[in-house]
């Protein structure tokens, strides 16, 4: 009974760990602040999750001296991630204290397998930080 029992509980574990899909996300975009590259924003895709399992970082970068970034990464899930971009940045900003942030939900139809077609990527063009965004938040960063 316990050889049984122990080969169950056995079993169910390949079997779970097996039902964990590996899932991602690729974004890439330019960010301006006003006529200039906002180089040195930071940039980063992270899997949103609930209860105790903290929230995965799946790519995180700072932005060229161009403006251009590309994000792409993974994590293994048993359920459909939830993926958000954020964006820090000083754009007009630069004598208060912490960076501007902005979050942007991506579309479910953009979760990829491990590896994006050029469909997959989420492609922001180009974005002007000048202005001002709703629900903007500050936060200090490193």
């Amino acid at each position: 009974m316990r050889v049984s029992l122990s080969i169950f509980v056995f079993l169910s574990f390949l079997l779970s760990i097996d039902a964990m899909r590996k899932q991602g996300v690729a974004v890439k975009g330019k960010l301006m602040c006003g006529l200039t590259p906002a180089k040195d924003a930071k940039v980063r895709i992270v899997d949103l999750d609930t209860g105790p399992d903290p929230d995965d970082t799946l790519d995180e970068k700072r932005v060229g001296d161009d403006g251009l970034f590309s994000l792409t990464g993974t994590t293994h899930e048993l359920t459909p991630i939830d993926p958000v971009l954020y964006i820090w940045h000083e754009c007009k900003d630069e004598d208060k204290a912490c960076s501007r942030k902005l979050r942007f939900t991506i579309p479910k139809k953009f979760i990829h397998n491990g590896n994006p077609t050029e469909e997959q990527w989420v492609d922001i063009g180009v974005l002007n930080l000048e202005g001002a965004f709703d629900k903007e938040e500050r936060e200090c960063i490193k």
